[in-house]
This record gives structure tokens, C-alpha cells and sequence, in this order.
């Protein structure tokens, strides 16, 4: 996998720069083109006093969430010029009457790259929701917590393999992506692992082949939940970059039962790669 088309999921300060810098990071290292984009909709606030109010009161309302809305573009521009980038960027404004969905517009890209579920209702109808990216687009995202600092691409990986299909489509995704200094950790959690059942080597083995340096922790995941299991082995290990497969299971089982997926998006504090 070769990057060279990244889109930004972009929606202003809130996120403290964190996911633009990370997507600026990336491009630098690829040489790729960076393209920013701004899904928006109507915010609680409009929807709530649309029929309740006069039309003056609603125009301003309107006018105020343009203006948020045309600073945040501008914002862009501003940063990718600083960065180095302003002549291998561009921008797409998705608005709420363009009949196309963030994630189909992602399915043209190599890579996603994104920020966590908003905690302030203030920018919930700019935000980008990664669960649905990673689960409609069909490409790779990067979940990028807020306040991150990146420092430059991955030296230390966690992948937390199960042996399933969603984390083997993750695996090939990174691989090519990784260098051949790059620390990779499998980590596998519960009562049984798949790392070593495979005849020919398993996964293991692939890392080998590819000369990339790899081991693997068990963790039985007691009193703990698989995503904090996850995500503290992670932390022990310093690493940059945790590797796993999107949604298993149903996105609506998750929604209403919670899991792996929804919990990390929610609690991780390092970049999260997930394909499904």
C-alpha cells in the first residue's frame, strides 16, 4: 500500500490540531497530496428553532454557523501553507444538500485520517464519526486523539490480533506502511490466543518474512475489558500506533451492547489504525 492521496476529516480547533497535524506528518513522510474535508449539517441548535422562532433570528443563527464554518476552511489553507503543503493540498466543503456521504468520497482515497467523537454539542453537526468511515469507506482510518503531539511516524506498534478477518484486512493495510526498524507487538486477549495454531508460521512468520521485528504478549484480560487491555499494554509499551480490525461484530450490536470498537474511539489516548 502505497500513500499517496490522504483526506483529512477536518473540523476546526477543537480537536487542538491534533488531527491535521498528524495528516500534515503523513503527507510529509508520503509525499502525498493532503485534502481536507468538512462534513457539516444543521446544527441541534437550528434544528430546535427552526419552526419556533422568527425568520430574522433564524437567518442569524445561519449566518453564525457559516461564518464558524468559512473559519474553519480558512484555518485549513493557513495551516497546510505553514506546514509546507499549501501546493499539494485542497479542500472539499460537504454540505448538507450534496447527495454524497463523507465516507463515499473516502472510498477515493488511500487513508483516512480523523479525530475522536465530539464531547461538545457546539461542533456535534461538523464532527466526523470514525466508526461509520472505517465501517462504509472500505479504506484504512487513523483515529487521532485529541491533543496528541505527533512526533513523526511509528517506531512501536500494537496490533491486537484475534486471527479474524476485519484485523488480517488492518495487517495488510500497516505492513507496507511500517519500517524495517519498526517494533511490532501482537498482542492477543482472553482465555486463548491464535498466534501460533497456524501451520507454516502463522502471523508471526509474516513479520519475519517481511524483516520486521515482532512478538507477541498474551493477556488474559481478567477484570478488565478487552479494549483497556488493549489500550493499557499499549501505554506499558510506549507505543505510537495501535493496529485492529473495525467492528467485528455488527456496528448496531455495538451501538446498543457497547464494544471493542465504540470503547476504544472513546478511551484511546494514542492514534488508532482500524480497517474493516
Amino acid at each position: 500500500m502505497t500513500i499517496k492521496n490522504i483526506l483529512c476529516a477536518y473540523s476546526g480547533e477543537q480537536d487542538k490540531g491534533s488531527v491535521l497535524d498528524y495528516a500534515m506528518m503523513l503527507a510529509h513522510r508520503n509525499d502525498a497530496w493532503l485534502t481536507g474535508i468538512l462534513r457539516h449539517g444543521f446544527s441541534k441548535m437550528e434544528r430546535r428553532i427552526v419552526t419556533i422562532v422568527a425568520d430574522e433570528i433564524h437567518k442569524a443563527v445561519q449566518e453564525a454557523e457559516f461564518k464558524q464554518i468559512k473559519g474553519i476552511i480558512a484555518r485549513f489553507h493557513e495551516t497546510v501553507r505553514a506546514g509546507g503543503l499549501g501546493d499539494r493540498s485542497d479542500f472539499i466543503d460537504l454540505e448538507p444538500d450534496m447527495l454524497m456521504t463523507l465516507s463515499e468520497i473516502a472510498r477515493t482515497y488511500d487513508l483516512v485520517v480523523t479525530g475522536t467523537h465530539p464531547d461538545d454539542e457546539t461542533y456535534e453537526f461538523l464532527a466526523a464519526y470514525p466508526d461509520r468511515i472505517a465501517l462504509q469507506s472500505g479504506r484504512p482510518v487513523i483515529v487521532v486523539p485529541d491533543g496528541h503531539v505527533a512526533k513523526g511516524w511509528v517506531d512501536r506498534v500494537v496490533i491486537a490480533w484475534d486471527g479474524n478477518r476485519t484485523v488480517a484486512r488492518a495487517v495488510g493495510d500497516i505492513l507496507p506502511l511500517l519500517d524495517p526498524h519498526s517494533k511490532v507487538t501482537l498482542l492477543t486477549v482472553g482465555s486463548s490466543h491464535t498466534v501460533d495454531r497456524y501451520p507454516g508460521g502463522g502471523i508471526m512468520k509474516l513479520f519475519e518474512r517481511h524483516g520486521i521485528e515482532a512478538q507477541h504478549i498474551h493477556d488474559r484480560g481478567f477484570e478488565k475489558s478487552v479494549a483497556i487491555s488493549i489500550l493499557d499494554c499499549a501505554m506499558e509499551l510506549e507505543a505510537d500506533l495501535i493496529v485492529m480490525g473495525a467492528f467485528e461484530h455488527s456496528k448496531f450490536a455495538q451501538d446498543i451492547f457497547g464494544g471493542v470498537t465504540t470503547e476504544m474511539i472513546r478511551e484511546t489516548k494514542i492514534p488508532v489504525f482500524m480497517s474493516h
